[in-house]
């Protein structure tokens, strides 16, 4: 075996990430806030307005006249104070066009206060449960020429769908937005709470405020674009409140991330040996992303296992890798495979036809990248029971979402399939996901524009997640560079769910660097950025 970088991490996630919670556990710290630590509801209240109200007005100041209008939507709940708090600071600040929707019947004692001081101000306030014209034209009237609105119609309090006036108000709400206005949540767009589905009626935001710790639902990637951009507030929740919250998810950015520095004296034989089982016929490119993202994010040699017939274009291509041609029925045993490399890569447009090679791939037990077709090859050999789901060593599969959805029909799990859909909640997402990792005993990197990584090698692990929001890495092979990056840091001997969050970082931070220069770019153009990526990200931490 080859002496490997000097220092390496096999550490699970850092400890200091920022924690994703349920709104019901939210909702237990507003409760605790007010029970044991003696806070009225209405202090948080007012300084959840407040203070959301200074980071809002900071966002659209630059763009915002105090001539523009804004309509604040308030519930009956602390949301719908929370707005109002909101209106009343905007009007202190000197802004007139402001109009005040009320909604509900069912009031908190602490909102009620909140509509009689809006009252006392006589703000241009339409109480739709005495509104005369409530029709669909009616409704949109609302919100005719509004520059901003303030969603504070539900919060985490929902419980159900949005139905009736609410949901109908969601409606014009967006369809203002689709007009131009600026539209902020406050704690949660209306309708996105955890239990539900993605498919039911709610806000799409430009902008959420949330309060006290990032909401999990947030992150959902069936509903990440309808939060916006999310600016965390505390309301003056206790701080060990906070720190003692029951976390459902782990939130990894650029801070988080510690790659270990490669020592001046090494070179390739130290910077770990990748072995790749990609490319065919119709896919030669996919091989030279892995490979040249692999080189790009410090590995030292890579290998390319593929059919004879593109070999030769391969090699032309990729002088810097080491090609082995396979004929048709060839397979490369686990045995050599164990002897010689530190990680493998399979799948990027490999094809069809390659089971025999995947069974010895997994039998090898070293850290393994099951990406794109290998995926589907290996959900036929478990639904064949070729193999048994536990025998391998760590396993990383990368799923888009497409692709896990075929691996759960073809494995006939229709359920699992459509709670990890566009359909399900972000409450089901999560319990389904984890319970698909645990059952491959892997770790799975669901990519899309949020990564989320599931490790299934551990009891009550804590899903990590990577924001992304960047339209500019939706490109055709933008998911073979990842693997590239994946595979690099598995021959650098990172812990496997380490490394897919690492990699989903340093993926993103790339997409970051060549947005920044190009704008929108392909995929050999992104690669190029990886080497940059990780070069900052061991500055950060030198």
């Amino acid at each position: 075996m080859m002496q490997l970088v000097d220092r390496c991490i096999r550490c699970g996630y850092d400890s200091d990430m920022e924690s994703l919670v349920t709104s019901s556990i939210m909702e237990k710290v507003d409760l605790d806030a007010q029970n044991i630590y003696g806070i009225p509801a209405l202090v948080l209240m007012e300084q959840a307005g407040i203070r959301g109200w200074k980071a809002l007005s900071s966002l659209i100041r630059q763009t915002l006249s105090d001539q523009k209008r804004l309509v604040f939507v308030a519930g009956g709940g602390n949301n719908g104070g929370d707005a109002l708090v909101m209106a009343r600071e905007a009007y202190y600040d000197g802004y007139r066009a402001i109009t005040v929707v009320l909604v509900g019947t069912r009031i908190s004692v602490a909102c009620t206060v909140q509509r009689k001081i809006i009252e006392s101000l006589s703000l241009d306030t339409r109480d739709l449960e005495q509104m005369v014209d409530d029709t669909e034209k009616g409704l949109e009237s609302l919100f005719d020429s509004a520059a901003v609105i303030i969603d504070g119609l539900a919060g985490t309090g929902l419980r159900g769908s949005l139905t009736g006036l609410a949901a109908r108000l969601t409606t014009c709400i967006n369809a203002a937005k689709e007009k131009g206005a600026f539209v902020c949540s406050i704690d949660i767009p209306s309708g996105c709470a955890d239990s539900l589905s993605a498919a039911h009626p709610h806000v799409q935001a430009n902008a959420t405020v949330t309060m006290g710790l990032r909401k999990v639902a947030s992150y959902h990637p069936a509903t990440r674009l309808a939060w916006g951009d999310i600016i965390l507030i505390n309301p003056e929740f206790p701080s060990q409140l906070l720190a003692d919250a029951a976390v459902s998810a782990k939130l990894c950015t650029d801070n988080d991330v510690l790659i270990p520095a490669i020592g001046n004296d090494s070179y390739k034989n130290r910077r770990g040996h990748l072995a790749l089982f990609a490319g065919s016929k119709n896919f030669t490119g996919a091989a030279r992303l892995v490979s040249r993202s692999a080189f790009h994010a410090r590995c030292g040699l890579v290998t390319l296992y593929c059919d004879c017939g593109i070999a030769s274009a391969i090699s032309t291509e990729s002088p810097s890798v080491i090609v082995h041609p396979l004929l048709e029925s060839e397979v490369v045993a686990h045995a050599t495979l164990a002897d010689d490399y530190q990680s493998i890569v399979a799948g990027p447009g490999w094809g069809d036809g390659h089971e025999d090679q995947l069974l010895e791939i997994l039998s090898s037990k070293l850290p393994t990248v099951l990406d794109a077709d290998a995926i589907t090859l290996y959900a036929r050999l478990l639904s064949k029971r070729r193999i048994d789901m536990t025998v391998h060593g760590d396993l990383i599969l990368t799923p888009h979402p497409g692709e896990l959805h075929r691996f759960l029909e073809t494995l006939s799990m229709p359920l699992l399939a459509q709670e990890t859909g566009v359909a399900g909640s972000s409450e089901s997402f999560i319990e389904s996901m984890q319970k698909i990792a645990e059952m491959l005993q892997a770790v799975i990197a669901y990519r899309s524009h949020v990564v989320w990584i599931f490790d299934g090698r551990r009891e009550h692990s804590v899903p990590m997640v990577v924001d992304g929001m960047n339209s500019s890495l939706g490109v055709a092979g933008s998911g073979d560079v990842f693997a590239g990056i994946l595979g690099a840091l598995l021959a650098q001997q990172l812990d496997v769910a380490t490394a897919a969050m690492y990699a989903a970082v340093i993926h993103q931070s790339a997409g970051r660097l060549a947005k920044q220069e190009h704008g929108w770019f392909d995929s050999e153009e992104l690669s190029t950025y990886i080497g940059r990526a990780c070069r900052a990200l061991e500055r950060n931490h030198s």
